[in-house]
């Protein structure tokens, strides 16, 4: 059972996010404290316009221009905008580099692949060895949009390695939150909950709740929903809304919303699947994020199949689709929605629409499940196999090494404390030899006076 306990741990009280008048005027959201609700975001712009040009300026500029992307794509590229504007003004390189990162984050989720992967590239140059573990995992993105995911496995690699060199604890977590991810999409689902529970372990050694931290819960629900342990996929659902709806993470409550049409849907509890869904479409539309919102149709359409609504169905997969466009860049979710229309038609005795659906749904899936992307998925799984296998064979290794040693220290001990008693009694029988020598002579003195005296005594 996930302990619910740690997300309300901080949660008595408000939080001082911003004082000026302190040593530390600005207290890092979701780094140095997680202690506030859906209002840090007023709180941040209503800051941003009081503190100088400085980097703490361009520090909580660029986390309101991040963290906006949760509610808002448009306003969230506004205030980048800004932010690039500014650090261009004052000739701060470190800061536009960043800046980049977070515009290339809010461009690739505004499906602007290409624009996202140039503004990276030129972001990499710019800023900290510390910043390139979040660089690189918006490029994995950008890759795992564009439906290949072997390159976005391998840029989730880079920033596990390079996490790791830097003992970056959350960068370790997300590496493997991303892996858990892309693995679930290659139907690894075992392993894909491995690594997702790995990462939710890591996020809560840290003790705060984060949005990667939210989506992680999601997506090892996600992983325990295709295994078929549907209870707990509903309990880490369950907790990743608490934390969504506390901090308005609107992006991580359209995902949640959508798996929870699929779950309710599959279990036959309709009614809760289509208030999943509406809820799905709900924070969609405030996200402005169509990537969102033609998932949230895939899933209703998927549910109407299962209900026998065929002609909704197809109306939804179709507004689906429409959304989507034909520049969509993630032909993962695309190839779904053909494979449901094509089920929607053939519900509805429409085969000639079905047949050219299914074929726009191989079309799709064959680009996405290519030979080369699988190989590199399972040359990845069998890496990570062989390395926990090292890992185990490692720890035996020590343990073994371990108990030689005790083993050799105690046959040390042994031998010592045996010479030491052989010692003790060698000196003990020298010791009783000596007095037992010394007893006698003492004898013998004592018999030689008493005869001296006797025959003095007689003499006398």
């Amino acid at each position: 059972m996930i302990t619910i306990s740690f997300l309300f741990c901080t949660w008595n009280g408000t939080g001082q996010i911003i004082d000026l008048n302190s040593k530390q005027p600005y207290k890092k959201v979701f780094v140095e404290t997680d202690n506030f609700g859906t209002s840090y975001l007023s709180i941040l712009e209503d800051a941003v316009n009081k503190v100088p040009n400085d980097t703490l300026k361009f520090s909580i500029l660029n986390d309101l221009a991040y963290y906006w992307h949760t509610r808002n794509l448009n306003t969230a590229l506004d205030f980048t905008k800004k932010g690039l504007a500014l650090t261009r003004k004052s000739r701060n390189e470190l800061w536009e580099g960043r800046f980049q990162i977070t515009q290339g984050a809010i461009l690739l989720r505004m499906e602007k692949l290409d624009s996202a992967n140039v503004v990276l590239e030129d972001a990499k140059e710019k800023v900290l060895q510390q910043d390139l573990p979040f660089l690189n995992t918006q490029l994995g993105y950008v890759f795992e949009r564009r439906g290949e995911l072997d390159k976005a496995a391998d840029y989730a690699l880079i920033s596990l390695d390079l996490a790791e060199k830097l003992g970056d604890k959350k960068a370790i977590a997300l590496a493997y939150s991303d892996l858990s991810n892309l693995f679930w999409k290659q139907s690894k689902f075992e392993k894909g909950l491995e690594f997702g529970l790995k990462s939710v372990k890591l996020f809560e050694e840290r003790g705060l709740n984060d949005l990667d931290y939210d989506f992680t819960l999601y997506v090892v629900g996600n992983n325990y929903l295709d295994l078929g342990e549907h209870q707990e996929a509903l309990n880490y659902f369950n907790h990743a809304i608490a934390i969504g709806e506390r901090y308005g993470f609107y992006n991580n409550l359209s995902d949640i919303y959508i798996s929870l049409t699929n779950l309710h849907a599959y279990l036959g509890q309709y009614k809760k699947a289509e208030e999943a869904g509406k809820n799905a479409v709900k924070y969609a539309e405030l996200l402005n994020n169509n990537f969102m919102l033609m998932r949230s149709w895939l899933s209703i359409g998927k549910l109407q199949n299962l209900q026998g609504k065929y002609l909704s169905a197809i109306e939804s997969l179709q507004k689906c689709i429409e959304i989507a466009t034909p520049a969509f860049g993630d032909e993962f979710y695309l190839s779904q929605a053909y494979e449901a229309l094509g089920k929607a038609y053939v519900g509805n005795h429409n085969y000639k629409d079905a047949y050219a659906a299914f074929e726009a749904y191989d079309r799709l899936k064959k680009q996405i499940f290519t030979a080369e992307s699988d190989q590199r998925i399972s040359k990845l799984q069998t890496e990570f196999d062989v390395a926990d296998k090292n890992n185990t064979i490692q720890v035996q290794e020590i343990k073994i090494r371990h108990q030689r040693l005790i083993q050799t220290l105690v046959i040390i001990t042994s031998c010592l404390l045996f010479l030491l008693l052989l010692v003790l009694y060698i000196l003990y029988k020298n010791n009783k030899k000596k007095n037992k020598l010394l007893q006698k002579q003492n004898q013998e003195k004592e018999f030689l006076l008493k005869e001296i005296h006797h025959r003095v005594k007689n003499n006398l």
